[in-house]
């Protein structure tokens, strides 16, 4: 489709049908982003009356599956695995990520923390908590201290895993 290139009006008398002409094409514009919205809100309403009951179903076989794998677990998994391919699954659990446990809030700590020589490294200028150096540091000379403050590192926790395994040859969904 080309573009209609029109001359620059030099007077009202000219700039009128320009001006016309664009009034019809918002128009146009408008009604076919309405009918493009229109058509990707029935797509999402079809698919959504496919995929509810397939989560549904999901989530029940999930929920009912966990109980079970961590009674079956230590039987079935491979030495020092957490998860493991199962039927046709990948089924066990996994660790999430340690992260810094503060008693209180943040400007709590901060003000505790400039009090101190050694705790201006963690709670800069700036009244915001350097999160990442506090958590490697609850490992570190300074734990002790840190935990007198109310901080710790807190170990990620056990979520379940269940997913379909993928198969060698086929397309991933």
């Amino acid at each position: 489709m080309t573009t209609a290139r029109h001359r620059q009006p030099r007077n009202a008398g000219q700039a009128r049908p320009l001006l016309e002409r664009f009034a019809e094409l918002d128009g146009q514009r408008a009604r076919i982003e309405a009918e493009r919205n229109d058509a990707i809100a029935k797509a999402n309403t079809a698919a959504d009356e496919l995929l509810v009951p397939i989560v549904d179903e999901m989530d029940d076989i999930a929920a009912k599956v966990r109980p079970w794998w961590f009674k079956a677990a230590a039987e079935l998994l491979p030495a020092k695995r957490k998860t493991m391919e199962l039927f046709g699954c990948i089924i066990g659990s996994r660790t999430g990520k340690t992260v810094l446990a503060i008693d209180g809030d943040d400007e709590s700590l901060i003000a505790a923390l400039g009090k101190t020589r050694w705790g201006k490294v963690f709670a800069p200028a700036r009244p915001k908590l350097d999160k990442t150096a506090l958590l490697k540091a609850t490992d570190g000379p300074r734990a002790e201290d840190l935990k007198q403050l109310g901080v710790t590192a807190k170990a990620g926790e056990e979520s379940f895993v269940l997913a379909r395994a993928e198969q060698a040859g086929t397309v991933g969904s």
